[in-house]
Parts: structure tokens; sequence; C-alpha cells
């Protein structure tokens, strides 16, 4: 098969646990780039997140595009938004009524890659982390001190694994029915508009440049990344994908701490 598109999940996926790209990794890009195939990032980070990590890998111009935030924005590597989804205002604040009335911790983001969270008491771990990651500003506001027209790209609950156990049937019966909801990585149960996912994402941005699905090869390893790996001609699990994912997968390569995206890159597109 002729692969023109390659869709890469970045935590513990592309990114070690130390959140770098392996040598392996890079030059495999690298060579997969000089052939012409797209190499696209495809991470719930914000923009801010995943560009410099792009460019570090010569993804650049525009011709050349991320996927962030989930699948809520694509965008070219000159910053020209081509797709976007948000969340309404109203939504936003059942959301942040929900998780007040059930004592959660949460954070929400808007579609510049700022996080909101309310102001009360100690704030957890993951909503600092998160923003850290962000790059970008951490406001303490709630509903009414915002605009009315205020409106997110995700909305975040925040919890160690065995919180997230615990509330997670509750999440899903309140909000599956209009919005996905998914973990997507250790301390994080995000909720996205219905129809965004990372595999809707690629759909999209397949669409815009004509290249057929069955061209592209989708790399991951929790469950936000399967609706990616289902959809496309190749779907990889990564080594240290969770059960579910490699089920959903086409191959299962070597883990992230062992280069398992340069290992598939080479083994299918070059």
């Amino acid at each position: 098969m002729d692969y023109k598109l390659i869709a890469l999940d970045m935590d513990d996926t592309l990114l070690t646990s130390e959140k770098v790209v392996s040598t392996h990794n890079k030059e495999a890009i690298e060579k997969a780039l000089k052939k012409g195939i797209k190499i696209v990032l495809c991470s719930g980070r914000t923009h801010n997140a995943v560009v410099n990590y792009a460019k570090n890998l010569g993804i650049n111009g525009p011709d050349q595009y991320m996927i962030t935030n989930g699948g809520a924005i694509i965008e070219n590597m000159i910053g020209e938004i081509v797709f976007q989804r948000t969340m309404s205002n109203q939504f936003y604040r059942k959301f942040v009524k929900f998780v007040k009335e059930n004592e959660l911790d949460y954070n929400v983001v808007d579609n510049q890659g700022n996080t909101y969270t309310s102001g009360q008491g100690l704030l957890d771990k993951y909503t600092i982390m998160q923003a850290y990651e962000n790059d970008n500003g951490l406001y303490l506001k709630e509903p009414d001190q915002l605009p009315d027209d205020f409106e997110i790209v995700k909305a975040i609950i925040n919890g160690n694994g065995n919180k997230l156990d615990d509330i997670s049937e509750m999440v899903h019966e309140k909000f599956d029915k209009d919005y996905f909801v998914v973990r997507t990585g250790l301390g994080f149960l995000e909720i996205f508009p219905k129809d965004v996912n990372k595999g809707q994402a690629i759909k999209a941005l397949t669409s815009k440049l004509n290249i057929d699905l069955d061209s592209v090869i989708a790399m991951g390893d929790r469950d936000n990344d399967i609706p990616m790996l289902k959809l496309v001609g190749k779907g990889v699990a990564m080594g240290n994908a969770l059960p579910d994912v490699k089920a959903a997968s086409d191959f299962v390569t070597s883990d992230n701490n062992h280069s398992g995206v340069g290992l598939a890159i080479e083994k299918f597109a070059l």
C-alpha cells in the first residue's frame, strides 16, 4: 500500500515517558516527509503544546497540518484554522454545575488554549499540569465572571485513576447522549462535542486533501485513539497500549520508549 498520511498520537505514542521524541522516531518521520507522506500530529493537547514538536520534526508550511484538542481543531502549520468545533456557554454552565454538585475537580479549555477552573479551594495537580503543558493562561473564573458567549473546546474532570474509575459510569450516564466522553490519560476524563474525536478529524482532513482513508496509517495507545485506529487503512497500537486499543488495531508495534512509531513507519511506509 502506498500510504500518503500518517496520524500520530503524542503522549505515550510518539513521545517517550520523558516527553521527548526518540532519534529513531525522528529519523523515520524525516524519511517519510522526504517521501512526500504527510505526518499529522493528532493530540488531545492544545496548539501550544503541539506546535513546537511538529516544527522540530520538520512538519512546516501551509500544506502540513496538525489536529489538536482531541479533534476539535484542525489547522495548518502557518496557523490557519481549517476546522473547529466548540461547546456552548449553556453546556459550560451545565458542566460546572454538575462537577460542583458532585465535588469533582475540573478544568475547561477555550479555543486559544487557555485553561479555566473555579477558584474555590486548592487546585488539583492535573489542572496545574495541563495548564503548564498548554503553555497559556490559567484563569480562576466562575461562569458568571465570563462573557455570555464564552465557549469551550473541551471539558475535563480530573482525578487519580481510582477516582475516575469510580465516577466514570456516572459521567457517561450524564453526558453520553449528547457528547463524546473518553479517558485521555492518567488523571483526565474529557468531554467533547458528540461528533468530535480523532477519527472524525482525520476523516475531515483527508476529505479536504482528497486522500483515501485506506491510504492512512494512524498510531495510538488509549481509548481516545480508537476512533481513528478503526477508521484508517492501517491502525497501529503501541506495545504499551490499553487492551481495547490493541484489539481495535491491525498491528501492534513496540512501546513508546522503544521507538514503536519509527519501527512501524519503517515497516509500512518506507
